[in-house]
């Protein structure tokens, strides 16, 4: 199966938006990479926690682990554009992915605004590899109703998997807020109302070639 990369702010932010079609991915034979920019935990004594969160829950959902820069950074806004860039531009280099999910342009998180223009540019050196995003994790800012997805991915046999995989960053001291279960099952189910399905996940396809295998077609 074709390759398929995401590329994330925060640990955390690729299960609650994608975690689902990750799980699916994998299941199908999919060598799905996850890479995180940042650890981002306010609390240095904490930082092992979050790292060793994000590796059960790529043991749970199926895929290979990447920190851009080792996990040196906390924050998008600590990695200069060009070196963001640059650590882009060699892990598709690297994985060669079929296609990159990642976050989208409109969202109300400073930090995934900046990951998803430092992908939009990398974009410009992997111009036959699809570009995907994925809407905004905080549905309470207006930003939210403001994503308009055009692919729609069912989930509802990866869901319980997707919220298992969310409780590995719940742990004592997180400095981030918790995980609100019950809003990411109704987000689902949201979503799966537009599809005629139990529970799916929203995405905005950017660019793909008809001529190439996209794995989130099936």
């Amino acid at each position: 199966m074709n390759p398929v990369l995401v590329v994330a702010a925060h640990p955390d932010d690729a299960e609650l938006a994608v975690g689902g079609t990750v799980a699916q991915l994998c299941d199908r034979g999919s060598e799905v990479t996850v890479a995180f920019a940042t650890v981002s935990e306010h609390d240095p004594a904490l930082r092992p926690q979050r790292r060793a969160a994000a590796e059960r829950a790529a043991e749970i959902l199926g895929h290979r682990l990447h920190w851009l820069a080792e996990g040196r950074y906390d924050q998008v806004e600590d990695i200069p554009e060009y070196r963001l860039v640059g650590l882009i531009d060699t892990l598709v280099e690297k994985t060669r992915p079929a296609a990159v999910l990642t976050h989208w342009e409109g969202d109300s998180h400073r930090d995934h605004v900046r990951l998803a223009d430092a992908v939009v540019s990398s974009s410009r050196r992997w111009p036959d590899t699809g570009l995907v995003q994925f809407g905004p994790n905080e549905f309470r800012t207006v930003r939210h109703s403001e994503f308009t997805p055009n692919l729609y991915v069912p989930v509802v046999d990866q869901l319980d998997r997707k919220k298992r995989a969310l409780r590995c960053y719940s742990y004592a001291g997180q400095g981030f807020r918790g995980l609100d279960e019950d809003a990411v099952e109704l987000l689902a189910r949201h979503h799966g109302l537009a599809v005629g399905a139990p529970a799916a996940e929203a995405l905005l396809v950017r660019r793909a070639r008809t001529d190439r295998p996209f794995p989130l077609l099936g």
